[in-house]
């Protein structure tokens, strides 16, 4: 689910727009992972791939789906002490977008950081905060880019659960979060509430 609403101002007055989404979104595949546990430390390559299966309407204000291929590489760093239950992941990554064809847009190469800490509080419940640092490090192209590169840049942070039920066998892994936009530039800025479905095969 998507819902956005905005206050903008350009030469010609301020303009608000709002719009929503009530739909499934894009599905991410992981066609290859490689582990490495050195202690408590624990280190993850990845290649997550974005497929453009979400709804999508270029009619509409916002969508759930991008309709668009996106490939992100990924190495993430956790460290885990099962003693005291505290985790603290980082999550690099690097992510190349292919064009938009409804809109003729293409998104240029983004660079995020994703971070997390969790207490857990049993082995299949934890509370935390996770948040995020995001930079656009080449700029948007194609004919729909009528605002040129518009290379965007981001950080916020907020609340977390992480839950992992025993019948998933520690497969299954579901997360909500919160997150407050401290900084944005070229990006909306404001709070959205997320909600994460994982299943390791």
């Amino acid at each position: 689910m998507g819902h956005v609403s905005a206050d903008f101002r350009t030469g010609n007055g301020s303009h608000d727009v709002s719009g929503s989404d009530f739909n499934i979104g894009d599905l991410g595949l992981v066609p290859a992972s490689f582990f490495w546990d050195l202690g408590d430390f624990h280190i993850k390559a990845a290649e997550l791939i974005i497929a453009p299966s979400g709804h999508y309407d270029v009619n509409q204000k916002i969508n759930v789906g991008r309709n668009y291929w996106a490939f992100d590489t990924q190495l993430g760093l956790t460290w885990f002490n099962p003693g005291i239950g505290t985790e603290v992941s980082l999550l690099p990554g690097i992510m190349f977008n292919t064009e938009n064809e409804a809109t003729n847009y293409r998104t240029g190469t983004e660079f995020h950081l994703d971070f997390m800490l969790n207490q857990f509080l049993s082995q299949s419940f934890a509370i935390g905060f996770q948040g995020y640092y995001y930079k656009q490090i080449s700029g948007d192209s194609g004919n729909g880019a009528v605002l040129g590169s518009f290379q965007g840049e981001s950080v916020g942070i907020g609340p977390a659960v992480l839950w992992l039920p025993e019948f998933g066998q520690g497969n299954l892994s579901l997360v909500a979060k919160w997150l407050h936009d401290l900084e944005a530039t070229n990006r909306l800025k404001g709070d959205y509430g997320q909600v994460t479905v994982a299943y390791r095969f």
